[in-house]
């Protein structure tokens, strides 16, 4: 039996793999993942920039406000009349109708980069 092991063992293909070949298969699919990462990023701001803005219909939302995990306080601006509105998770309510409109420069959004910067701050 000792000497049936040794040629069977010596018979027996040794499976050896170059580190290069493998090296460049994981850089080729790093690079088709980055490629669908900013393929995919895109696609989306295209996507984005075809929807309609919601400010051009008749309806639109000129500020929100959080007050509770589920809960909001916004001023819609229908037609030329603004609208309070309390917007909870089973409904929403008319708060109030503002006698004097709130310009929608007045309401200033933070943009994403100071958003960002304050959140690292933290």
């Amino acid at each position: 039996m000792g000497a049936g092991a040794t040629v069977a063992a010596d018979s027996a293909p040794m499976l050896t793999t170059d580190p290069m070949a493998s090296a460049g298969k994981v850089a080729m699919f790093l690079v088709l993942i980055l490629g669908l990462i900013v393929g995919l990023a895109w696609l989306a701001n295209r996507v984005r920039m075809i929807q309609p803005s919601s400010r051009q219909g008749a309806l639109s939302l000129i500020s929100v406000l959080s007050v509770g995990q589920k809960e909001k306080i916004a001023i819609v601006q229908a037609g030329e009349q603004q609208i309070v509105v309390g917007i909870t998770a089973h409904s929403i309510s008319t708060l109030a109708t503002l006698d004097e409109p709130i310009e929608q420069d007045a309401v200033a959004r933070p943009d994403f980069a100071s958003v960002l910067a304050k959140a690292v701050k933290k």
